[in-house]
């Protein structure tokens, strides 16, 4: 018996899953942007980005395009652009499509080679990720390691090969909860019950089956 109940525990466990990540891509389409404003703050889907960029709405042949109706421009020698929750609550951060921002850049404004994040994480602690944007026109998606979780603040740079700041283009970033319990499926969980019942019922006949009777 003390057998089933370990294997019936072990079905259960492999049949429930324990994690799984609640997503939101951030596509900034809904942000209201008229000629590629420079602003300071943005408010998307409960999120929050500050700093000193653009959000770019008419690409023509001096920003980079992706074909998406808004995304965000940090300009040669600005700041970082910093993500946070609206309510200052953790969050994660999965994914994010990167470039340099100028189509073909001008003249002292150079376009970023890589982007460098910096997450700072609630109760202290920071995380470094760097990824290589491509020298031609044109969006990179990257996958950020599963650790970014329990964030209070995520800032995106563009950079130089050393630490000087360039231009940079942000877009499709992928944000969530962090891992959640989720429950398994209502048939799955009855199928496991079923077959370890049915299990445990032959067990038991076999323990009860009267010995036959065997002669000296």
């Amino acid at each position: 018996m003390k057998a089933l109940t370990g294997i019936l525990v072990a079905m259960l466990a492999m049949a429930w899953p324990t994690s799984a990540a609640v997503a939101l891509d951030i596509t900034f389409d809904d942000v209201t942007s008229v000629g590629n404003p420079l602003v300071t703050a943005i408010e998307a889907h409960g999120y929050r980005f500050t700093g000193a960029f653009r959000s770019i709405d008419t690409p023509g042949d001096t920003f980079v395009s992706n074909g998406s109706a808004v995304y965000l421009g940090q300009e040669a020698g600005a700041p970082g652009i910093t993500l946070t929750r609206s309510d200052a609550g953790a969050f994660a951060l999965y994914e994010l499509d990167a470039a340099g921002l100028y189509a073909s850049p001008p003249a002292g404004l150079p376009n970023a080679q890589r982007v460098a994040l910096l997450g700072l994480r609630i109760g202290g602690g920071l995380l470094h990720a760097s990824y290589t944007l491509s020298d031609l026109p044109g969006f990179g998606h990257f996958l950020v390691p599963s650790t970014w979780y329990d964030l209070q603040a995520v800032t995106f740079t563009g950079l130089l090969s050393g630490a000087t700041p360039a231009a940079l283009a942000l877009d499709d970033v992928g944000v969530g909860e962090g891992p959640t319990s989720v429950v398994a499926e209502p048939g799955t969980l009855a199928l496991v019950l079923l077959t370890a019942l049915v299990g445990i019922a032959v067990t038991l006949m076999r323990r009860h089956r009267p010995t036959p009777f065997r002669h000296h």
